[in-house]
């Protein structure tokens, strides 16, 4: 009762904010401060409201990021400038939330669903194929400047994100088959993604795929394998790892191999995988040091899956507001345009990988995991891949949009199947899943 309460206190705000809004709007008076920050508060407030609710509670951040994108439009001067560029947090952002997925791979997951591959080679092929597609029809129905139509192709061309794996969840689909198709997307997205970029946006804008293999690799896989390693340091069962003396040697070990990436010179080419590099050797040294504290104070063992979730919203939302600060201008002329056509580009790719797995008579379980995991991308990597590799923010915007929307989309779906039991697989199923039979 208590939330219920509180929800309707903060709806009541943010309708009286939104009359506010429009009255100001209505005198001509849109483009004052004061409207930036009635703006902000109104979606802030709906994302108080929503986190109160359960059944709206998955779309609080997603609120949150409406407001903070709608008061960087108005105030871009505060996230544009740092005392450097801020567009250099772009990529570390990213590898934060890279990190925060590898902590949480479970690979006899992975390995169990690749014993039966025909499902997952299927549904691998959909992830990369599908949304590049769907892409090129979407440009050619809006004629946006090239970069902004390569960075709607780019995001087609990036492998599922991790959101999928908990759409798919809410949904009561397949997890396993999510996460690994997740992972192995994200695995083969070095070579797959610049292929595609090449194929697709050649045209449009200049695409260096070797550039852009090591720029994945330096923004997921390193990462990623960070992750794991401080995964296996934490909830291992090594036994050299419950000696505290162990853990220090470790931890000093790893911060003094940090510094030294710091002062090598790496070639140009592999510049980039300096900072993922740093960042493996310093995250096992903070989780070293961490693991020690938290034995001797007795503090909770599950601390990283307190701290991980609250740093990986936190990296989202830098990236996304340094992207809107440094492009508000193209935001503001070409964003309404652009926004129906991300959503147009996501509903394409729910419908496709839908369909597609309808045809193959997959099971309702499978069938909803591969139409999240077509229609969700990894809208951080594609914006990193077009400020580190395109050199350009303005091919960042469509990721950025895409990466707000999909979530919005996808929860409603989630929400939509979870209130329907997937049904069984039939025994008199289509070729595909007799094939995935054999292989058992």
């Amino acid at each position: 009762m208590k939330n219920s309460g509180a929800t309707k206190m903060y709806l009541a705000m943010a309708a009286f904010l939104a009359v506010a809004e429009i009255l100001i709007l209505a005198t001509g008076n849109g483009k004052l401060p004061i409207s930036g920050l009635l703006l902000f508060t109104f979606f802030f407030a709906l994302a108080l409201g929503a986190q109160k609710s359960e059944k709206f509670k998955g779309l609080s951040f997603t609120l949150q990021i409406f407001a903070f994108v709608s008061f960087t439009l108005y105030f871009p001067e505060m996230f544009t400038d740092w005392g450097f560029d801020t567009n250099k947090l772009i990529v570390p952002s990213i590898q934060v939330i890279m990190f925060g997925m590898g902590t949480k791979l479970d690979l006899k997951d992975f390995v169990r669903e690749l014993s039966k591959p025909l499902v997952v080679i299927a549904g691998t092929i959909m992830v990369f194929v599908f949304m590049p597609l769907a892409a090129l029809l979407i440009i050619n129905i809006w004629h946006f400047p090239p970069e902004i139509a390569a960075g709607i192709i780019l995001v087609g061309a990036c492998p599922g994100g991790v959101a999928s794996n908990v759409m798919t969840y809410l949904a009561k689909g397949n997890l396993a088959l999510s996460v690994t198709l997740t992972t192995l997307a994200t695995l083969l997205s070095p070579v797959v993604t610049p292929f595609l970029m090449m194929l697709f946006a050649g045209k449009l804008i200049e695409v260096n795929a070797i550039s852009m293999m090591v720029s994945i690799v330096n923004m997921i896989l390193i990462p990623i394998f960070a992750g794991i390693i401080a995964n296996k340091i934490l909830y291992g069962k090594l036994e050299w790892v419950k000696k505290d003396l162990n853990m220090i040697l470790l931890a000093i070990s790893a911060f003094i191999a940090g510094l030294i990436l710091i002062f090598v010179p790496f070639p140009e080419l592999f510049k980039s995988s300096q900072t993922g590099l740093i960042l493996v050797a310093w995250a096992v040294s903070i989780v070293s040091v961490t693991m020690i504290v938290i034995r001797r104070t007795s503090g909770p063992e599950d601390w990283m899956d307190i701290v991980l979730p609250k740093l990986s919203l936190g990296a989202i939302m830098l990236y996304i507001v340094v992207v809107a600060a440094h492009n508000q201008q193209t935001l503001l002329t070409i964003g309404p345009a652009l926004f129906i056509a991300v959503i147009l580009h996501n509903t394409i790719g729910f419908a496709l990988g839908y369909g597609a797995s309808k045809a193959l008579r997959l099971s309702d379980e499978d069938v909803r995991a591969i139409t999240i995991e077509v229609g969700l991308k990894n809208g951080g990597l594609a914006v990193g891949l077009a400020y580190d590799v395109l050199k350009s923010t303005a091919a960042a915007l469509a990721p950025l949009i895409f990466g707000t929307w999909m979530n919005i989309a996808a929860s409603s779906l989630a929400s939509f199947w979870s209130h329907i039991d997937p049904r069984a697989k039939k025994p008199k199923a289509a070729k595909i899943e007799n094939l995935k039979n054999v292989n058992d």
